[in-house]
């Protein structure tokens, strides 16, 4: 449900008469949870109005702290209007609790304009592994419950 919103929040983005901002204005989205390859990770999109063709600027994501996470970009998409969207899939192990923001900049290391940073928290873990125990108790009884059944029906022929 929330890739809906990311989108309508580039859309809407566009919209915005251009010059409005000093520079270029950096606006990251909430992260959004997504399983891949059977492993929870979240993806981020920081979309970037105002920002001139020619002016080489990088676009990336950081732990709020300005250095850039070590994330896999998709790809930037560069629109009318000096609108440019960037989405990246956080690392492995992003940081289990803290602040992302999305930075603009002449280079990956000063950055001239920064999102607001969005606070996020860690996972629920435990409540992850706790369901994964049951599941595999359930598991483990209906086996344990097949073995018993076809001993018994063995024994009886």
């Amino acid at each position: 449900m929330e890739v809906p919103r990311v989108l309508l929040a580039a859309a809407l983005l566009q919209l915005l008469p251009p010059g409005r901002a000093v520079g270029p204005l950096p606006t990251l989205a909430p992260p959004l949870s997504m399983i891949v390859a059977g492993q929870h990770r979240q993806l981020v999109v920081c979309v970037v109005s105002d920002l001139a063709p020619a002016s080489g600027h990088a676009v990336w994501i950081s732990g709020g702290n300005g250095s850039a996470l070590q994330s896999f970009a998709y790809g930037t998409s560069r629109e009318d209007g000096g609108t440019v969207c960037t989405v990246s899939l956080l690392p492995n192990d992003p940081p289990a609790e803290g602040d992302l923001a999305c930075h603009v900049g002449p280079n990956r290391t000063s950055p001239a304009r920064s999102s607001s940073p969005i606070r996020i928290t860690a996972p629920p873990a435990r409540a992850l592994a706790a369901l994964l125990v049951a599941v595999r108790l359930v598991l483990l009884k209906v086996a344990l419950s097949d073995a018993l059944l076809t001993s018994i029906l063995l024994a009886r022929s």
